[in-house]
């Protein structure tokens, strides 16, 4: 009868693995051991999916990742991130190795992501979700057993929530939570406007915890939420193009749908530092169309075009004029 390893064991074994195919030394007998592992419990996948998650973050926090483990996990100054797990099998079995990942996971798991104006990232999660970071926005990380927390400091992000019931996926903004357990939405927060939630898909639930009274709001995927800051949580359906196009900045585009001209420069100026003005007398004109985010010039001469106005290009802003 096959022996059915505890989950602390497993991640384990997960960590070497992903450490050893990180570094592209397995024999193609190796490669085929690994393969079986993987297939021997249904456990494994997600136990190795968390491994590689680890090693993809300590990349990302580069030097300062590094010298995190090395101080705590081994003492030897000369060795890389590689090395670091590896030498926990080697040299002292897997227990070295456990605890250099745990270490990893209590530093990542409560860490902050931000990008600057014009950019977007995404950030892997321990748990296998994945946040994608819009321009000029910020997060803040807090995994504990019992819960996933983020908290959403500016700006907007797009969450891909792994499930787990057991632990739920929870984003604040502002005085706003919206808690998952599987599900794709975005979370919008920007100066002077309301809290916006966009569901891609599954189930979620936005509330205000600092008014008991008011209750909770479930919503599917099709469907936005806008919550502004002194009136009710508010509801509405809305069809898939527009959520396509909503998400259209993950690629580097705005789309815009009869949007005015003054709106469509309020959301040009979250992604460059070249300001578009526009002529009070034209600030209602309506443009469609889909737009480099980072290229306000662009968007102004094209604007101009279709209808029929002129553009005044200067140092540092773009002119709108009829």
């Amino acid at each position: 009868m096959t022996t059915r390893l505890p989950c602390q064991e497993i991640d384990r074994l997960a960590a070497n693995w992903a450490a050893r195919l990180d570094s592209g030394s397995l024999t193609q007998s190796e490669r085929a051991a690994f393969e079986n592992w993987l297939a021997a419990d249904t456990r494994h996948m997600g136990a190795y999916a968390r491994a590689e998650a680890i090693l993809s973050q300590l990349e990302r926090v580069g030097t300062a990742g590094a010298m995190f483990l090395r101080q705590r996990a081994v003492p030897d100054q000369s060795l890389t991130r590689r090395r670091i797990i590896l030498t926990g099998s080697a040299a002292a079995g897997l227990g070295v190795l456990l605890t250099g990942a745990d270490l990893a996971f209590r530093y990542l798991s409560r860490q902050t992501y931000a990008t600057q104006i014009g950019e977007t990232e995404v950030v892997p999660l321990m748990d296998g979700s994945v946040i994608t970071l819009n321009t000029d926005s910020k997060v803040a990380v807090n995994y504990t057993k019992a819960a996933r927390e983020i908290h959403l400091l500016n700006g907007e992000a797009l969450f891909d929530v792994a499930k787990n019931k057991k632990r739920p996926f929870i984003v604040i903004a502002g005085d706003t939570q919206v808690r998952a357990v599987g599900t794709s939405f975005t979370v919008k927060l920007l100066p002077d406007r309301p809290i916006q939630v966009l569901v891609q898909e599954g189930v979620v639930e936005v509330k205000r915890p600092d008014i008991p009274q008011a209750p909770a709001v479930r919503v599917a995927l099709n469907s936005k939420v806008v919550a502004p800051l002194d009136a009710p949580i508010q509801t509405q359906r809305v069809e898939p193009t527009e959520i396509s196009r909503a998400l259209a900045w993950r690629v580097g585009r705005i789309s815009f749908d009869n949007e005015t001209l003054r709106d469509a420069a309020q959301e040009f100026a979250r992604y460059s530092s070249i300001a578009i003005q526009i002529d009070p007398s034209i600030a209602d004109e309506t443009i469609t169309g889909l737009f480099v985010s980072n290229d306000p010039v662009g968007f102004a001469r094209a604007a101009a075009t279709s209808l029929n106005l002129h553009t005044d290009i200067g140092d540092r802003e773009v002119r709108i004029t009829r």
